[in-house]
């Protein structure tokens, strides 16, 4: 059996296809998570130009934990627990694909957004 509490979620780098994934503190069982909010941070920089920082995370959140909710309710299996380490990984991998982009920026690097889009699982 896969021991999920010890593996970590992973991030693919953005920096290169050829290096390693960023692993971060949350646990691999919540990956799918880690991939959703990866995902709707490059929606952000799809929508740059007419919405906020701010604002983008706060919607994509609801959106997120709304289906969430609904599919653990679905299956009997909600609590509020599993919700918040669920909202937690979606954070980190919000947060976490924005940081990356920051730091490529940062670095003076072209076309890191262009990059990400064909690192998302």
């Amino acid at each position: 059996m896969r021991n999920y509490i010890k593996q970590p979620a992973l991030l693919a780098n953005i920096a290169g296809p050829n290096l390693p994934p960023v692993a971060l503190n949350i646990s691999s069982q919540y990956q799918f998570c880690v991939d959703a909010g990866a995902s709707a941070a490059i929606a952000f920089f799809d929508d740059l130009a007419v919405v906020g920082l701010h604002d983008h995370i706060a919607y994509a959140m609801h959106v997120f934990t709304k289906s969430v909710a609904a599919g653990m309710e679905a299956i009997g299996d909600y609590s509020q627990g599993k919700m918040q380490a669920c909202t937690d990984a979606f954070a980190a991998g919000y947060l976490g694909r924005i940081q990356q982009e920051l730091r490529i920026i940062h670095s003076g690097q072209p076309g890191a957004h262009q990059a990400s889009l064909s690192t998302v699982h």
